[in-house]
């Protein structure tokens, strides 16, 4: 007898992969499965996924949309309407709730005849985030996006969002009720960091960046920094979750500053190798840049609190978002955003004093033990999960 799913959570995203998106994902999943006995998957999938499966150890339905689509809005127009028409199987009559975690599966989900509860997971909002990737797009096209969140943010039962920056966008840009919105910052995962390496070791110590290299990460500002301490004998480890193809760009870019020679490149490591990586850092940078994705928008940096629950002390922009989980020489190190010379010269002072990085480093771990192990956030979950589905 099939089991049909109770909820479904919809994601215009590449799951499983390396990247952070790909890790709040897997534990919004946990957390729906421990709510509800079974469930539908549908995000994005590449040429060595298969497009359905049933994941037993999950109890989970799986369907990956795979179209080569180049134009990406023609791309979420697709999907979208691939969404509807999966919603409208046999299979999801028992739906009870769905989670979208972006305006691409919202509106499908928003449409549906379906009788159920919704929860819209806001990391990001579109006509802020595809001007980076898209300069030229057009602002009529903006505003339809815009009236597509506000569509999905007014319509929907409960939102989810993991940093008070966003929550105060959301307050002061749509008509809704403030009590709608649940902050649930990102969580740690521990990983075995304790496997012995050959083929990644380094002889020289290192300082890392981890993560997607996005224009807004400040990957610009982290290379130039390098200048500062080209003396020391310290290299840049940089531990990309995308392919090595798309970081070229950057490579060329460390080339016109002259510290290529600094820089050493991983790429799409497992959890543990990474743990690894971040565990033997001096310190890891995240180097926010001060533009509106960060600053207006929001964001809950993932590579910040991974880096804290090993031990590793970060140095961060000094921006509001950053603010919500890194105490100024407590817990962390802050440095103006955009300031390569300042970032330098504060790499190089803090590596003159081990001791006082080490005490960081632990404050950090012990900050993350007490407030952002994902279990914490999975309970906040389930919670909103289970109080949404008693209100009519």
């Amino acid at each position: 007898m099939i089991t049909k799913p109770e909820y479904v959570y919809i994601a215009f995203d590449l799951f499983p992969s390396q990247k952070g998106a790909a890790t709040h994902i897997n534990h919004c999943l946990k957390a729906l499965q421990n709510t509800f006995k079974t469930g539908l998957l549908i995000c994005l999938g590449n040429d060595d996924m298969p497009v359905f499966q049933f994941d037993k150890e999950r109890n989970l339905y799986v369907y990956r949309w795979k179209e080569k689509v180049v134009n990406f809005l023609e791309r979420t127009q697709k999907f979208q309407a691939s969404v509807l028409e999966i919603l409208k199987i046999p299979l999801c009559q028992a739906i009870k709730l769905i989670h979208f975690r972006d305006i691409w599966g919202g509106i499908p989900a928003l449409k549906t005849d379906l009788n159920c509860k919704t929860v819209f997971e806001v990391n990001a909002f579109s006509h802020i985030e595809l001007p980076n990737r898209y300069p030229n797009i057009s602002e009529s096209v903006l505003q339809k996006i815009k009236n597509f969140e506000d569509y999905c943010i007014t319509k929907c039962d409960v939102i989810i969002t993991p940093s008070n920056v966003t929550k105060r966008f959301i307050k002061d840009h749509f008509k809704i009720k403030s009590l709608k919105i649940n902050v649930i910052p990102n969580g740690v995962q521990y990983y075995d960091s304790s496997i012995l390496e050959t083929k990644y070791d380094s002889p020289h110590p290192y300082i890392l960046y981890f993560g997607a290299l996005q224009k807004w990460q400040g990957i610009k500002t982290l290379l130039k920094a390098l200048k500062e301490i080209d003396d020391l004998d310290i290299r840049l480890l940089i531990c990309a979750s995308v392919p090595e193809k798309r970081t070229l760009i950057y490579h060329d870019l460390a080339k016109s500053i002259d510290v290529y020679h600094k820089v050493d490149w991983l790429y799409e490591l497992d959890k543990q190798l990474l743990a690894s990586k971040i565990k033997n850092a001096l310190l890891t940078v995240a180097p926010l840049s001060s533009c509106n994705r960060n600053i207006i928008q929001g964001c809950n940096p993932l590579k910040i609190l991974e880096s804290m629950a090993y031990a590793t002390p970060v140095i961060a922009s000094d921006i509001p978002v950053v603010r919500e989980l890194i105490s100024d020489h407590k817990t962390g190190y802050l440095v103006p955003s955009d300031r390569p010379e300042l970032l330098g010269r504060k790499i190089r002072t803090l590596l003159e004093v081990p001791k006082e990085l080490k005490k960081v480093g632990l404050n950090g771990k012990k900050e993350i033990e007490k407030k952002y192990l994902w279990d914490y956030q999975e309970d906040k979950m389930k919670n909103i999960y289970k109080t949404v589905l008693l209100h009519d």
